[in-house]
């Protein structure tokens, strides 16, 4: 939890802690500025800060969730381009499976033609016509078989996988809607707890509303990183779908898809 930061120089956090317990007493405004160096050197709020100086936690808190609403909102911005890029990128590996599954079975039907087929005697064998090109021989049009058929297990897990990732971020999305209708909430209980503090009345649910809005701030941060995450992962999925595929089946596994 944010407010539980812990000091990383014992002697720092005795001294620091004794001379503002009696700051608060003696010279409240000398004490204002002890909290505030605390912070600002990285120390953060601890429990006993925030109780011994409301205002001064909950203003943190506000100036906390204003800046995670900008971050959250971008990110909510950024996983919808994301997710815009993915749906073309589905479109388009669905598309090249298509065509890589109607090549295998146009190629396969044609080759068992030639293969049962014998050239008269005497002729050379005819080339075979096959999705626009000409193949001279029979082993020549194996061999651009055998590529499609290696190709067509790569091109499915990348389908498979921009499916998978775009499911994710549709997720992650969701999620931070929730997380900045969160913000909203915590940013909105924090004036009147502000106000509570400035009549000098007992906050009985500060610490419980103060729990809420660091739960509301951890969330925050996990939900922005773990964006970032997902739109790498992205980035790098789409930069893979450029790349030729390579051989992914065994020669065997090739010789089985001509025979069926």
């Amino acid at each position: 939890m944010i407010i539980r930061t812990l000091l990383t120089t014992v002697g720092a956090l005795t001294t620091a802690t004794i001379g503002y317990a009696a700051l608060t007493v003696t010279a409240p405004n000398a004490a204002d500025k002890i909290e505030t160096l605390v912070r600002d050197i990285g120390f953060g709020w601890t429990a006993d800060s925030c109780e011994a100086n409301p205002e001064g936690c909950l203003n943190s808190r506000f100036t906390e969730l204003s800046r995670l609403e900008k971050e959250v909102a971008s990110s909510i911005r950024a996983i919808r381009s994301e997710v815009d890029r993915l749906d073309t990128l589905v479109a388009e590996q669905e598309e090249l499976v298509g065509k890589n599954t109607l090549f295998l079975e146009q190629g396969r039907a044609a080759y068992k033609a030639r293969e049962s087929t014998l050239a008269p005697v005497g002729e050379a064998p005819r080339g075979i016509e096959f999705a626009g090109r000409t193949y001279p021989d029979l082993a020549s049009f194996k061999a651009q078989l055998a590529l499609l058929f290696q190709e067509k297990t790569v091109l499915e897990q990348s389908l498979t996988s921009a499916r998978d990732l775009r499911t994710k971020l549709q997720a992650r999305l969701d999620e931070l809607m929730i997380q900045a209708g969160q913000i909203t909430l915590a940013k909105r209980v924090i004036p009147a707890q502000l106000q509570l503090v400035r009549a000098n009345q007992t906050l009985g649910e500060f610490s419980e509303n103060l729990t809420m809005i660091d739960g509301v701030i951890e969330g925050s941060v996990e939900g922005i990183s773990q964006s970032d995450q997902l739109i790498r992962t992205t980035r790098d999925l789409m930069a893979d779908s450029t790349q030729k595929p390579v051989a992914a089946e065994g020669q065997q596994a090739f010789e089985d898809f001509l025979k069926q």
